[in-house]
């Protein structure tokens, strides 16, 4: 189930939160529904940054043991599912 805004209920959409997760920019997100300002929930947050910390240990593996097509798969498949994994809060939660 995708991302929803708290305050007005709107289902945040895929390519939305893509293009948010990919440029980094600054911590929060405005609703294109009703302009509140949306912040990860610090649970994302450890989920996103422990898998992206697992890209360079798989590459290095893939590379070791040839299977880089394999890899390119894993990576390809992982950015087209991460919007389903996060969730949002009306505060900035610390990420521990």
């Amino acid at each position: 189930m995708m991302a929803r805004c708290i305050h007005c209920k709107a289902n945040l959409s895929w390519l939305f939160i893509f293009k948010r997760l990919m440029i980094i920019k600054r911590p929060d997100i405005e609703c294109p529904s009703c302009r509140h300002r949306l912040y990860f929930t610090s649970r994302s947050k450890r989920f996103l940054m422990g898998m992206t910390m697992l890209i360079p240990v798989l590459f290095v593996l893939a590379f070791m043991l040839g299977y880089m097509v394999l890899y390119m798969v894993w990576v390809i498949g992982y950015l087209l599912v991460l919007p389903w994994f996060v969730t949002v809060t009306d505060n900035d939660e610390p990420l521990f």
